[in-house]
């Protein structure tokens, strides 16, 4: 029995005896699982982007097939400087959102919303 309770020990340091409520001599152990400890999966990131240039949106495809993040794009500075490359850089952006069930979404006429797929845009006020 000794060396069952030193296993027991190594296996979990911290761990949590239960005794069983008829009077049992048993002993239970509650280990924890650790995979629900994964910071990346288990947080939402809400990242915000400025696109200057065509070669910036790399960076945000790579945000948006995290899938974890929601990209506020600043589009201002590409617009002002050449039309074309905006229209590519947002139909990429696109793309990319429809292959990840994502919405893309227009706020004013200088930024972007970008969501993933378990996270919902909506218009206004009192509109569902």
């Amino acid at each position: 029995m000794k060396k069952l309770k030193k296993l027991k020990e190594k296996i979990s340091p911290n761990k949590l005896v239960l005794k069983d409520e008829g009077g049992s001599s048993e002993d239970y152990i509650e280990l924890k699982d650790k995979s629900k400890n994964n910071s990346e999966s288990a947080h939402i990131f809400v990242r915000y982007c400025v696109l200057d240039a065509f070669e910036d949106v790399k960076p945000i495809l790579d945000f948006i097939r995290e899938g974890y993040s929601v990209c506020i794009i600043k589009i201002k500075a590409l617009k002002s400087k050449d039309i074309n490359e905006l229209k590519r850089a947002i139909s990429k952006i696109k793309k990319v959102c429809e292959v990840m069930d994502g919405t893309v979404v227009g706020m004013d006429e200088d930024y972007l919303i970008v969501t993933p797929s378990f996270v919902k845009v909506s218009k206004g006020f009192g509109k569902k």
